[in-house]
């Protein structure tokens, strides 16, 4: 499934999207994860195997970007400095904050490819971020 109008924001409700959302589309092809790692198994001395969940699972995205204008860099940019890496959460909605989903990134390094004159490409991690 394509994202029809991808977003980014500090707020739940979109308010200061157009700060951070490139005026582009992420690529046809983004990746869509499902991340269980919340579930911890223990092993018993007599082989019972044991789960305990400290929390669900976790929806994750891959999403690219190419053939970014110098602006919409700049608004990704200002995304990932606002992050701060891994350490901030923002919001992120795949059909314009009608939905949002609090996420943090799940890398620790951003790279801007220049692939034309003045035309940047990225790929980034998100993954949903859960209160215990």
């Amino acid at each position: 499934m394509s994202i029809s109008s991808g977003a980014f924001s500090t707020a739940s409700n979109g308010s200061d999207k157009a700060t951070y959302t490139p005026s582009v589309n992420p690529n046809i092809g983004t990746k869509y994860e499902t991340n269980y790692d919340g579930v911890v198994l223990t092993q018993a001395v007599g082989g019972e195997t044991y789960s305990v969940e400290r929390y669900g699972k976790r929806i994750g995205w891959t999403i690219k970007y190419t053939f970014l204008r110098t602006a919409d860099r700049d608004k990704l940019q200002l995304l990932i400095d606002y992050a701060d890496g891994k350490k901030n959460t923002f919001y992120f909605s795949e059909d314009n904050f009608s939905t949002s989903t609090q996420v943090r990134f799940d890398q620790d390094s951003f790279v801007f490819d220049e692939v034309a004159q003045e035309a940047y490409s990225i790929s980034f991690k998100m993954i949903q971020y859960i209160t215990v």
